[in-house]
């Protein structure tokens, strides 16, 4: 299934997922429908691992771990490698990345509350 995505690209999945269900009236009729965006780590013929959260390397800080998923293969519905991938500093990259010197300030939200 992902043959032409390569190993540690970023990845689009949507997949069908088990429901935990209990006490309810109404009987439950199909898998939930989810999706995920992460990093494709591992995969086989029956199931493939995806982080959605790491550690950057970093000489100041020690490595983390990751969290992910580990999906099986035959409940994927749909996967596409992003646009966005990993360049040889570890972390994200886009096209159209502003300038690494751009400063970027949130935006202050409106007072709720005028003062008296």
């Amino acid at each position: 299934m992902t043959e032409a995505i390569p190993k540690g690209s970023l990845i689009y999945v949507r997949y069908r997922d088990h429901v935990l269900f209990r006490n309810i009236r109404e009987q439950v009729k199909d898998a939930a429908e989810r999706e995920t965006v992460g990093w494709l780590t591992r995969e086989n013929s029956e199931i493939m691992c995806i982080q959605h959260d790491r550690t950057v390397e970093n000489p100041h800080y020690s490595s983390g771990t990751a969290s992910g998923l580990v999906l099986l293969k035959n409940c994927v519905l749909e996967i596409r490698a992003s646009p966005v991938q990993n360049f040889s500093r570890g972390s994200l990259n886009c096209q159209n990345d502003k300038p690494t010197n751009a400063e970027y300030a949130l935006q202050t939200m409106e007072r709720k509350t005028q003062p008296k």
